[in-house]
């Protein structure tokens, strides 16, 4: 996987992520402001939230499953992205950006903005991997034989 596909994935992954978050965190405060009624909870301390059983109230709920569902595909094509990244960047002499990519990601899945932070990092600055090398002849290290004239 090339860098910039890495790339590609991982900016498409993050998009279906905000997207589906928004979409999820917009149906629920939609639910909760018009799908049903708040009543006092029987201890007085607190509410508590009485839904009114009507295709409003089950429409915010397929749109919440909706939304979080396309968070969990999104989360999944970055996860894909982030593994191609590791792939891509092992192939490389210097194992600094596959280290800092490995610690960043299997870090991130404890603290989700340290992964976020190094696969930004790698999409900014790090090395293609697949880039096409150029093959490279070795110079001659002897000189060609002088060759005499011929009459």
């Amino acid at each position: 996987m090339t860098k910039s596909t890495v790339t590609k994935t991982w900016v498409g992954g993050l998009v279906v992520l905000a997207l589906g978050l928004i979409v999820a965190g917009i149906s629920v405060g939609l639910m909760l402001a018009y799908g049903g009624t708040f009543t006092t909870a029987p201890g007085g301390s607190g509410y508590d939230f009485v839904p009114r059983y009507d295709a409003f109230f089950g429409t915010m709920v397929a749109l919440i499953v909706i939304g979080g569902i396309a968070a969990a595909v999104g989360g999944l094509v970055q996860l894909a992205a982030w593994i191609g990244s590791l792939v891509n960047t092992y192939h490389l002499q210097d194992k600094t950006w596959f280290a800092v990519l490995l610690v960043g990601g299997l870090l991130g899945f404890a603290f989700g903005l340290i992964g976020f932070a190094a696969m930004v990092a790698y999409v900014i600055a790090g090395p293609d991997g697949a880039a096409p090398r150029q093959r490279q002849i070795p110079a001659s290290t002897s000189r060609p034989p002088t060759l005499a004239p011929t009459s």
